[in-house]
């Protein structure tokens, strides 16, 4: 039988290759598609992806992720979750159906309608998927989860592309979307340890939905404060603001995503294993959050510094206007990715409803503030208010565990914020000082970016082999476990 840190080792390491992957294949793809569509098309998907978004809270974050913080399942439970999920999905398909010409009355256009009812669809699909990718995770599958995914966005991403080189406009976007995720739904209900029952399981489905209906609030305010602001900035902006508002958006949370995946789908079922040794959980999260800042606080000064090289490669010259956005919203990245970690160890110790009044403060600063802002000042002034929720929405997550597992705010704030401003401090005096020598400043320079990325990337080997303590206790040391384990 293996061990916990066995399974943490193998779940990481196809975890981490599975992100990896799908982050050089999106950032491809969004490369090829921002060059292809206009950012109206963009305004456009905004605006749908936000009305769907409201319907894939209940397909991702309720009964699937009840099964995976059960200690103890059984098939009647399976099959109680996956009926319940079905059960859901078609009835949001039915409402969002009807309500797409109301929807695109409200938005003034009604191209809205057709896109709307056609993107539904998806909830179904997800309905399906949803608990098999969970149960696969529970039982640490994540190696088929992995070649799952990244052959079915390979394949409808192709056919994206193949769409808006043919002039299908923003329906390509809507296309490849169901293609991957028909692809993925299918693939996955296969793999899973699903044995189907024709009988109806209420008292399996309403034990797991206690835990699942918390998770769906906590979705649902996660939603409100990333793509449901989508929603309200379409009212406010055009859409050619709007879609250069959501690329900026999309490009922001790349790097974050990048490691919350990683981390936190991980993390979350081993904490669900772990969820009544105190101790050891708060060990992990400690870890994870010190980890997670090490990463993320050198990689913003990186990224806001090279904001105007990477929109010039990531998006072409025709969208330099989202580089003003982006370096203002790059800098909630450290805050976000920390709450994700909260909220991955607050849901492994059951405890979902403590969790929820703190997220739905954040969610109606997030709305006030960036809406405000947006309507006040425009593009830039919505990003501010975006950076300034999460911080207020940092303070309360720290204020959240130090209640829940007792300890000092050192603990939980400085000790592990610490090592990663002093990495991201050397990274910007390193910055810095290549821009000055060099006569970079308000210049855009693809090739002495590239040439930076090569020299930082051969200084960092240096030190990895010479002098591994530079990086910090928390890099050094998942460093060292990842070479030791090969």
């Amino acid at each position: 039988m293996k061990s916990l840190s066995d399974k943490i080792k193998h779940a990481g390491k196809w975890q981490s290759f599975s992100v990896l992957s799908l982050s050089v294949l999106q950032i491809l793809y969004f490369s090829i598609m921002t060059r292809l569509l206009f950012k109206e098309d963009y305004g456009l998907m905004a605006i749908v992806n936000g009305i769907i978004g409201i319907g894939n809270i209940f397909m991702q974050g309720g009964m699937g992720s009840a099964l995976i913080q059960r200690k103890e399942i059984s098939n009647k439970h399976i099959n109680g979750a996956l009926q319940t999920s079905l059960l859901i999905g078609v009835i949001l398909y039915a409402v969002f159906y009807i309500m797409a010409p109301f929807i695109a009355l409200v938005y003034n256009d009604l191209r809205l309608d057709d896109l709307i009812k056609v993107s539904s669809l998806n909830i179904i699909l997800l309905a399906l998927s949803n608990i098999s990718v969970n149960l696969l995770f529970k039982y640490y599958f994540f190696k088929n989860v992995a070649i799952v995914n990244i052959i079915s966005n390979i394949i409808g991403y192709g056919i994206g592309v193949y769409l808006a080189m043919n002039g299908y406009g923003v329906w390509s976007l809507v296309i490849a979307t169901l293609i991957a995720s028909l692809l993925s739904s299918i693939a996955l209900f296969y793999l899973a340890p699903i044995k189907i029952s024709l009988k109806l399981h209420y008292k399996e489905a309403r034990e797991l939905f206690g835990f699942g209906s918390g998770m769906m609030l906590l979705t649902f305010s996660n939603f409100l404060s990333s793509k449901g602001l989508n929603l309200i900035f379409g009212k406010i902006f055009t859409q050619d603001i709007l879609g250069i508002y959501e690329r900026s958006s999309r490009v922001k949370d790349i790097p974050s995503e990048f490691l919350a995946k990683i981390i936190n789908k991980v993390m979350f079922p081993v904490m669900s294993e772990i969820q009544d040794e105190s101790e050891r959980l708060i060990k992990i999260y400690k870890f994870g959050l010190g980890l997670s800042n090490s990463i993320m606080i050198p990689t913003t000064v990186f990224l806001v510094f090279f904001s105007a090289e990477i929109v010039q490669i990531l998006m072409g010259a025709k969208w330099s206007e989202a580089v003003a956005p982006l370096q203002i919203m790059l800098l909630v990245l450290t805050f976000s990715n920390s709450g994700k970690m909260t909220d991955a160890v607050i849901r492994a110790k059951g405890l979902i409803y403590k969790n929820v009044t703190r997220k739905y403060i954040f969610t109606i600063i997030i709305i006030v503030l960036s809406g405000a802002l947006g309507y006040l000042y425009g593009i830039n002034g919505a990003a501010v208010g975006i950076v300034l929720s999460h911080f207020i929405n940092y303070l309360m997550m720290i204020v959240l565990v130090k209640n829940v597992f007792k300890g000092s705010i050192i603990e939980y704030f400085v000790k592990p914020f610490k090592e990663g401003l002093r990495l991201g401090l050397y990274l910007g005096g390193l910055i810095f000082g290549y821009k000055y020598l060099f006569n970079l400043w308000g210049e855009t320079d693809v090739i002495m970016f590239i040439v930076f990325i090569v020299g930082l990337m051969i200084l960092c080997a240096g030190l990895l082999k010479f002098k591994p303590s530079v990086f910090g206790q928390y890099l050094e040391s998942a460093i060292r476990n990842t070479l030791n384990k090969r």
